[in-house]
């Protein structure tokens, strides 16, 4: 006689935790395109600063960083999301951040410094190439 009641509870809570899981599914899609509605309005404010000229490492990129990073803080810990899938799969992120914190440019003076060294290279190689050109010339009996 258990066997029924048995049967009709555990049909009971396998479609409990159907209907759970299907609920958590939809509200995670309903709660990831609220996320990235937002985040894509600050990296829309982020290129619409960039368009306008404003150099990157500037104070609003950090601000519009400081933000997405809290938006994306409060998204993975509420869906136990790793942080690094979500900036694997939302490449603008990386963007923000990189327009927020540059990475530093070479000093002039190493550009400079590089660039002497290099035609001094150049014009060394070009003598060595005429000398052997001109010995090459008197080998095979040039005047």
């Amino acid at each position: 006689m258990s066997q029924p009641g048995r049967t009709c509870v555990s049909a009971w809570i396998r479609l409990r935790s159907f209907v759970v899981g299907k609920y958590k599914a939809v509200q995670l899609s309903i709660e990831r395109r609220s996320f990235e509605r937002k985040l894509e309005s600050i990296v829309r404010a982020a290129l619409a600063h960039q368009s306008s000229g404003l150099p990157a490492g500037n104070r609003p990129y950090e601000l519009l960083t400081t933000l997405a990073d809290s938006i994306c803080a409060e998204f993975t810990d509420r869906w136990n999301v790793n942080p690094e899938v979500l900036d694997a799969q939302i490449p603008a992120i990386r963007k923000l951040k990189s327009l927020a914190d540059p990475p530093p440019k070479p000093k002039p003076a190493v550009l400079v410094s590089l660039g002497i060294a290099a035609a001094m290279a150049l014009f060394f190689l070009m003598g060595i190439l005429a000398g052997l050109t001109s010995v090459g010339y008197h080998l095979i009996g040039g005047h």
